[in-house]
């Protein structure tokens, strides 16, 4: 859907279109629009529905869907809950891969858990999917087909299966009922009072989850697992024809149900009167007012050429109304957050117009009402006509992006739009039918026709408020009739037009005397060019194919914020953020967004631990824009106090109540534990925040970027390099060169000096234990400790899922993750961390142990080993063809001094790791190590 959130226009490859013949005469509002010419579409005699196409990004792999229009809101009462819990089940047994054959099988060919193969379940639809394949191997690729074919109709639902799954969906359960989790359940039931909609919330009753009777999730699975609501999606670097004709004869024979239930699309009744919910939570951290105004969705039917101009109209109005409410955040007393507004669709049947606002405490009403008064002035007032224009310009250039990388599509976003197309009959007719509509649709679209639409979507009727907030002592929230009263009051406010200023003037207004290539070199094995200019500066260029339109930049420098002392480490810390808000030069951040308007590029600068620098990306046309705007940074930042202050002011209210959440205390209990107790160790919270300083901030960015000297610029993407070579040497090659050597500081900032445990209760809704377990101690950096690492948390991880998570039922997952670090020390660290029930947390806390010590003392298992290989090897495969590993392949050998191997040499490598290295670097580093471990309980 052409749909805009929080003012940035997203044009989401499923919903656009276009057709130079369609639109030859624009009455024709009611013209269906064309299926995307690329896929192979069909419906068998069973009612299955496919989509197959070839696509090659990413090269040599493919991904395998299957979307069932099935979902919670099927669910009769007995089976609350159940509709998830059968995605579960889908990983543990079918006719042809029993027990947890599933993962057992595509886990030998790389594909892993959790990245490659997962599932989601809402209200409405569940989608279970095999993502990146290697298609190299023709029987894996039938093999991902038949996994989808027992989806379909052949789950095995083993009752010994069931009742251990029982287990990980309670874990699952506790795991994500944080307070933020409930308050928008308890909204939920408000937006959807007197709809189906408000009983489910998709995880269910643990009730009907701990004592259903197994044959009740068989008969959901036989009602609702079915052909007529079942769709196969297959996309990648395949013979498309081919796969048609597979999908036809493995899934023809499957057997359409008789007498089907109806799928029932529900709706959420009108009201004549407001419905206002106030929902409060002990563990809810911000102050939230939201109102809906609540609409009949288009019907699947009707999703024509007017529904799709409706939809562009809808998606310009969100991003106009979007940026005049970034515009209220950058002034001194910034009345909120954030917030937002837009139009889209909510439940299969429900449109809404959302408007959403994150308070300061201390301003509830106040700001609330100010930002209604946005809303209503722009209903009022309507649009102002160079703001639409900016708008169009936006979202065509936005779409010229994605036309220009039509080739370089990912399969899995393609997947998304053909999901869509058959849950909700949206449009997808293809990118290169979009870019030709949207180019003809917009010019039709005055500022008139926007505000109308406004004025059409703010009614007197079918009105939802929601307000949600902390539960804490000495703040007054407001009561109902006092949010009823503040929307009459807005409605009959005397409010001005909006007034869209805009600055003329070029961001340089005159150009840098240019510096000049003083030595040129090749970067072996990396395929790129190093140029040091005549300022000392470094640049790397990388061309690639990866993306048609799409450039990257990394810079670095060392030194960062461990060159200050603790008094400026908040400001330092922050800098970066701040200045990124300030706007350059003559233009403050809203004249400066104005002036990129149309301009695919973003460059945000950054102050770390041990380095400074940029990160930011382009494409192709506006890679002169993006140097522009790292000049900037480094000659003409701006240090705007009153940017600063509503900034600072808006973190302030935004931290105040984050103490209430359960998991941000947790948080900061590793962090001073692990650094034992380090005054360099700083909390985000609101001492942090009122000790930020602008001056401190401008002393600290301009001593970091006053140097090109020490700076290493890195471009990686389809870039010219001969024509990027004079713009480099003008904007980067001018920037000022003092010739200093510098490098980061070592603090001392470090583990404690003997195991640690901090064990303590908090109070909580949901009683959870949580545990951090931090294993750590000295070991040389190199590359094969840096694998020797990732290959012990691959295989604690693929232990803890079959021991803690499936045969326990102890958990919904364990995190492991290792890391070797060269600076500022060489050291390695292995951190495990997962949430529990409180009854099974010292048992489980054991298990972790034990099955570290394991990999020495019982030895690694070869199939896991095996297993951890192909995915190695798999993932390396992929990154090669992705922008996004050169560019840090080229940090880490200017930071490190590591070469890229190739393919061969990579997988060489992997291959001759053997069960012994493992479990000799296991003992070496795991017999004997540092410990910090923190443990979260529920006060009883």
């Amino acid at each position: 859907m052409i749909k805009n959130f929080i003012g940035k226009v997203s044009l989401c490859g499923t919903l656009l279109l276009a057709g130079t013949g369609m639109l030859t005469a624009q009455n024709k509002m009611d013209s269906k629009l064309p299926m995307d010419p690329n896929v192979r579409t069909g419906k068998l005699k069973n009612g299955l529905t496919y989509y197959v196409r070839h696509n090659e990004e990413p090269k040599d792999r493919a991904s395998f869907y299957i979307v069932q229009n099935v979902g919670a809101i099927l669910e009769n009462d007995n089976q609350n809950g159940l509709a998830h819990f059968l995605e579960h089940m889908a990983f543990n047994g079918t006719e042809h891969f029993p027990g947890k054959g599933v993962l057992n099988y595509l886990e030998k060919y790389g594909v892993a858990f959790g990245r490659n193969i997962n599932a989601y379940t809402n209200v409405d639809e569940t989608v279970y999917n095999l993502s990146n394949i290697p298609t190299s191997n023709e029987n894996l690729l039938d093999s991902a087909l038949l996994v989808l074919h027992d989806w379909s109709n052949y789950l095995s639902l083993e009752g010994k299966e069931i009742d251990n799954e029982r287990g990980v969906i309670h874990e699952e359960w506790r795991t994500r009922r944080s307070g933020g989790m409930r308050a928008y359940l308890e909204k939920s039931k408000v937006i959807y009072k007197g709809s189906k909609y408000a009983e489910r919330d998709v995880i269910g009753s643990l009730d009907v989850i701990d004592n259903f009777d197994h044959k009740v999730i068989r008969d959901f699975y036989h009602d609702w697992y079915r052909t007529d609501l079942q769709a196969i999606v297959v996309v990648g670097d395949i013979d498309a024809e081919k796969f048609e004709n597979k999908i036809k004869e493995m899934f023809a024979h499957i057997p359409a149900v008789k007498n089907p239930k109806e799928r029932i699309y529900y709706d959420v009744p009108g009201n004549k009167e407001p419905i206002v919910g106030i929902i409060t939570d002990p563990e809810v951290s911000n102050y939230s007012f939201e109102v809906f105004y609540k609409h009949k969705a288009t019907p699947f039917n009707e999703k024509n050429m007017k529904y799709y101009r409706n939809s562009i109209i809808e998606s310009l109005h969100s991003s106009i109304l979007g940026n005049r409410l970034n515009e209220l955040l950058q002034k001194g007393n910034a009345p909120f957050i954030n917030a937002w507004a837009a139009y889209y669709n909510k439940a299969r049947k429900m449109d809404v117009y959302h408007n959403s606002v994150t308070l300061k405490e201390d301003n509830l009403l106040g700001g609330a009402e100010t930002f209604l008064k946005e809303i209503e002035r722009a209903n009022r007032h309507g649009v102002v006509a160079t703001e639409l224009e900016r708008a169009k310009t936006e979202m065509l250039s936005s779409i010229e992006k994605q036309y220009k990388d039509r080739n370089k599509q990912h399969n899995d976003r393609l997947v998304r739009g053909y999901q869509r197309h058959f849950l909700v009959n949206e449009p997808v007719p293809g990118i290169e039918f979009e870019f030709e509509a949207i180019k003809k649709l917009l010019p039709g679209i005055s500022a008139e026709e926007v505000n109308a639409f406004s004025k059409k979507w703010m009614t007197q009727e079918n009105v939802i408020i929601t307000f949600t907030a902390p539960e804490k002592e000495n703040v007054e929230l407001p009561t109902e009739q006092q949010l009823l009263a503040l929307l009459e009051k807005v409605r009959n406010a005397d409010l001005k037009p909006y007034v869209d200023k805009v600055i003329t003037e070029p961001l340089i207004s005159e150009m840098p005397k240019a510096g000049e290539v003083k030595k040129e070199a090749e970067l072996n094995g990396f395929g790129a060019t190093e140029w040091t200019l005549a300022n000392g500066a470094k640049v790397v260029v990388k061309k690639t194919d990866f993306k048609e339109n799409e450039i990257r930049l990394q810079a670095f420098s060392k030194g960062g914020n461990s060159l200050y002392g603790v008094e400026d480490l908040a400001s330092a810390e922050m800098a970066g953020g701040f200045i990124a808000n300030f706007g350059l030069g003559k233009f403050d951040q809203t004249s400066l967004q104005k002036l990129l308007t149309g301009k695919s590029v973003r460059v945000s600068p950054y102050i770390s631990e041990l380095s400074e620098g940029f990160s930011g990306n382009s494409s192709v046309k506006d890679f002169e824009t993006m140097l522009q705007l790292v000049h900037m940074y480094f000659v003409a930042p701006r240090f705007d106090e009153e940017a600063f202050t509503a900034l600072k002011g808006r973190y302030m209210a935004y931290v105040a109540n984050m103490g209430a959440d359960v998991n941000k205390a947790f948080r900061d209990s590793v962090s001073v534990t692990t650094t034992d107790h380090n005054p360099r160790t700083i909390l985000f919270n609101t001492d942090m925040i009122a000790s930020l300083n602008l001056e401190t901030m401008k002393r600290v960015y301009q001593e970091r970027f006053v140097d090109a000297s020490d700076f290493t610029f890195v471009f990686v993407g389809n870039i010219d390099v001969e024509k990027a070579k004079p713009l480099i040497e003008t904007y980067l090659g001018s920037i000022k060169d003092i010739d200093r050597e510098e490098t980061w500081k070592d603090n001392g900032v470090d583990y404690p000096k003997k195991d640690t445990y901090n064990h303590f209760a908090r109070e909580m809704e949901t009683p959870k234990t949580t545990i951090h377990i931090d294993l750590h101690g000295d070991i040389k950096y190199s590359r094969e400790n840096k694998l020797m690492m990732s290959f012990v948390s691959s295989l604690l991880n693929k232990r803890y899922l079959e021991v803690i998570r499936e045969k326990e039922g102890g958990s919904y997952g364990v995190g492991v993750r290792g890391y070797v670090s060269k600076f500022p020390r060489e050291e390695y660290n292995l951190v495990i961390r997962f949430d529990t029930d409180p009854a099974k947390a010292d048992k489980l806390k054991g298990i972790v142990y034990d099955e570290i010590q394991g990999l020495f003392k019982n030895g690694v298992k070869e199939v896991d080993l095996v297993e951890t290989k192909k995915n190695f090897i798999k993932e390396y495969q992929e990154n090669l063809r992705k922008n996004g590993y050169w560019i840090n392949a080229i940090n880490r050998y200017y930071t490190y001094g590591e070469s890229v191997k190739s393919f061969e040499d990579y997988e060489k490598m992997i291959n001759s790791i053997t069960k012994e290295n493992v479990e000799k670097f296991a003992k070496k580093y795991f017999a004997k190590t540092g410990k910090v471990e923190v443990v979260m309980s529920p006060k009883e």
